[in-house]
C-alpha cells in the first residue's frame, strides 16, 4: 500500500507489464492495480490509468505545480501536471474517485452547463476528499455541486468554494463514519424560491440531525449561517476531539445554534481562556500544551463581548471558570467604554493576567476600588455596587509596568483589614482572598521591606515570582 501513494507506482507497473506475457495479461486483468492518479505522472501514464482502472475506485492526488503547468508530466516542479490541467483529466471520472486531494481548485467547469458548476459525483467508495479552492471564495466563481451520498466517508475538507448549503447539510447527514470535518470560507449559494427539491434533500420545513460519533477533529471557520446552522445546532462537543472555530460576529447574522454551539464547547472543560483583541476576541483551554479547541470571534471587542457575555456563556451548563488575558498591545491603546464595562461584568473571573502600562494601572485600579463594580438589574433601586471580580484568586502582573508600591496599595484595599464600621453583610462581600500572585520579570529592583509586607498580606506561598521563556 505505500508504493499506492507514490507518485512513480504507476510507471513501476507498466515495466512490470512488460516483463512477460504472464504478467502483462495478470496487470491488465486487473483494473484495481491502475487506480491511482497523480498530478507528478506524465499526461499520458495518467490518461493510461483512467482509461486501465476501468469503474474501479480512483485515489487522485494532486502535488505542487505551477498553475497552469503543462502537460508533460515528469519529476520536477516546473513538469508537474498544473492543477486546473490535472483536474480537466479526472473530473470526467468523480463517480470514481475514493480518496482525493485537489489543494488548488481552479476555476475549471463543464463549459456545457449553462449554470457555471462542476459537479463531484459521490459514492460509497469515497473515503477522504479535499477540495481547496484557488483564491479567495466568490459568487463568481464555478458552483461546486455535490450529488448522491458518501456513507463510507471518513474525512471531509472543503475551503474557498462556491456550494449549496443543502448539499453539505445532506453529505454530513449520510456520513456517521465521519472523523474529520474542516469547513473553511465556503460562500452559500441562495436556494431559489421555487426550486424543487430532490428525493434525497431535506425539506425546508425539516431539521435533519447531523450525528457524528466517529468524530476526533472539528474545524468550522467563516461559514455563512445556512452551513453553519445545522452542522452546530445538534452536534454535541466533547474532550474527545480538538475543536477550531472562526466566526464573524460582527456581520450581524450569528444563529443562536453557534451561540449555544460555543456555550457547550466552553462546558467541556472547567477553564476557559478570554483573550480580547482590538479586531476580535479568542477563547482557549487554559494550557496551550493540551489545547482542546480555540475560538475565534471576529468582530470589535465592543460587539464581541457583550454577545459573548450575554448570549453564548449563560447557556453553560455546570461550572465553569475563567482567565482573562488583557493586554494593551492586543486590546488597543484606548478601548471604549463598553468593553471596559463588559470586561468588568464578566462572570466567574478567577484568573487575569495584566501586560501593558495603560491596561496594568488602569485594572490595578479598578481592583482597588470596593464599589468599582454596579449590579446590572432593571429596577434602579436594587443596584448595588461590588468589588471587581470578588472570585479572582489569581492575579498575574509585569513587576515592570506595575511597581510594589502600586501592587502593595492594591492588595491593602482589597484584602487588608476590614474597617470595624463595615456592616456584617458588607463583609460577607468581601473579595475571595489571592491564591497565587505571579510576578513576571523586572529591570526594576524593588524594596525588601514592601515585600515582606505584600508576602504578609497574601501569605508566603502565595507570591511567586515567574520567568518568562525565552
Amino acid at each position: 500500500m505505500a508504493d499506492i501513494e507514490c507518485h512513480n507506482y504507476q510507471q513501476r507497473l507498466i515495466q512490470l507489464s512488460t516483463v512477460s506475457s504472464w504478467w502483462r495479461k495478470v496487470t491488465l486483468s486487473t483494473p484495481s492495480l491502475w487506480g491511482v492518479a497523480h498530478s507528478k505522472d506524465p499526461d499520458w501514464i495518467v490518461s493510461l490509468a483512467l482509461d486501465r482502472s476501468k469503474d474501479s475506485p480512483l485515489t487522485v492526488l494532486w502535488e505542487v505545480a505551477s498553475k497552469t503547468g503543462n502537460l508533460k508530466g515528469g519529476e520536477s516542479h516546473r513538469d508537474s501536471i498544473g492543477a486546473e490541467d490535472f483536474f480537466k483529466m479526472v473530473y470526467p471520472h468523480t463517480s470514481r474517485w475514493r480518496d482525493t486531494t485537489l489543494p488548488r481548485l481552479g476555476r475549471t467547469y463543464d463549459s456545457s452547463d449553462p449554470q457555471n458548476q462542476r459537479n463531484i459525483q459521490l459514492s460509497r467508495h469515497f473515503r477522504w476528499l479535499s477540495l481547496y479552492g484557488d483564491g479567495s471564495p466568490s459568487t463568481e466563481n464555478p458552483i461546486t455541486g455535490f450529488s448522491g451520498l458518501a456513507e463510507h466517508l471518513m474525512e471531509l475538507r472543503l475551503h474557498n468554494l462556491h456550494v449549496r448549503p443543502q448539499d453539505i447539510t445532506r453529505i454530513l447527514t449520510s456520513s456517521s463514519r465521519l472523523v474529520v470535518l474542516d469547513l473553511e470560507s465556503l460562500v452559500a449559494l441562495d436556494k431559489p424560491a421555487d426550486e424543487v427539491p430532490s428525493d434525497n434533500e431535506p425539506n425546508d420545513t425539516s431539521h435533519p440531525t447531523i450525528d457524528l460519533p466517529c468524530l476526533t477533529s472539528l474545524s468550522l471557520k467563516w461559514l455563512s449561517p445556512s452551513i453553519l446552522d445545522p452542522i452546530v445546532r445538534s452536534l454535541n462537543p466533547s474532550d474527545k476531539f480538538k475543536v477550531s472555530l472562526g466566526h464573524d460576529v460582527s456581520q450581524g447574522t450569528t444563529p443562536e445554534s453557534f451561540a449555544s454551539f460555543v456555550a457547550r464547547l466552553v462546558a467541556t472543560q472547567q477553564w476557559v481562556t478570554v483573550h480580547p483583541w482590538s479586531t476580535k476576541v479568542t477563547l482557549g483551554t487554559r494550557s496551550s500544551a493540551t489545547k482542546h479547541y480555540g475560538v475565534e470571534l471576529r468582530g470589535p471587542p465592543s460587539v464581541v463581548l457583550p454577545w459573548l457575555r450575554l448570549r453564548s456563556l449563560p447557556n453553560v451548563s455546570g461550572e465553569y471558570l475563567v482567565r482573562l488575558d488583557i493586554r494593551s498591545d492586543d486590546l488597543g491603546g484606548n478601548p471604549e467604554q463598553v468593553v471596559i464595562e463588559n470586561l468588568m461584568h464578566f462572570p466567574r473571573v478567577t484568573k487575569v493576567m495584566l501586560c501593558g502600562s495603560r491596561e496594568s494601572w488602569r485594572w490595578a485600579w479598578l481592583l482597588s476600588l470596593p464599589g468599582a463594580v454596579q449590579t446590572e438589574s432593571a429596577d434602579p433601586e436594587r443596584r448595588e455596587r461590588s468589588w471587581l471580580w470578588p472570585d479572582l484568586n489569581t492575579l498575574s502582573v509585569n513587576g515592570d509596568l506595575v511597581s510594589e508600591f502600586t501592587l502593595l496599595s492594591v492588595l491593602l484595599a482589597r484584602y487588608g483589614p476590614r474597617s470595624t464600621r463595615e456592616s456584617k453583610a458588607q463583609k460577607n462581600k468581601a473579595p475571595r482572598p489571592l491564591e497565587g500572585l505571579y510576578v513576571r520579570p523586572r529591570s526594576k529592583v524593588w524594596r525588601a521591606e514592601v515585600l515582606d509586607r505584600i508576602r504578609e498580606l497574601v501569605g508566603p506561598n502565595c507570591f511567586k515570582w515567574v520567568d518568562v521563556p525565552k
